[in-house]
């Protein structure tokens, strides 16, 4: 709850840019209206199994990437001290919303192929 309140802050005054995500870390795979937008639910059982969230892109299409090490594709997501993301590589969803992002600390930033603006 600190850091919550701590990020608002700093993010109230500036001194950090507004995070479009941040992680919410469990045990069990999230029920559909449990994914919201702007949370990211990092699944964690031992290790890092699932990172879902709603597509940034406003189709609101629930997108599920496989952090699991021995599985193809696979992504990583890595929170911070004030649990703003990182994911590695990037995001594409090839149905008709032809999204291509990056997150990097909560932030989506847009490839040029994806026709969403960048900040």
């Amino acid at each position: 709850m600190m850091i919550k309140f701590l990020r608002k802050c700093l993010e109230i005054t500036r001194i950090i840019p507004r995070s479009d995500l941040v992680v919410r870390i469990t045990s069990a795979h999230p029920a559909p209206d449990q994914i919201v937008p702007g949370e990211m639910t990092v699944v964690r059982d031992g290790v890092d199994k699932w990172a879902c969230f709603r597509c940034p892109g406003g189709c609101g299409e629930t997108i599920k990437l496989s952090l699991s090490k021995n599985k193809r594709p696979k992504w990583t997501a890595v929170p911070d001290w004030l649990k703003r993301p990182t994911v590695s590589p990037s995001v594409r969803q090839l149905n008709d919303c032809r999204c291509h992002f990056w997150i990097r600390q909560g932030q989506v930033d847009w490839c040029k192929d994806s026709g969403h603006r960048s900040r």
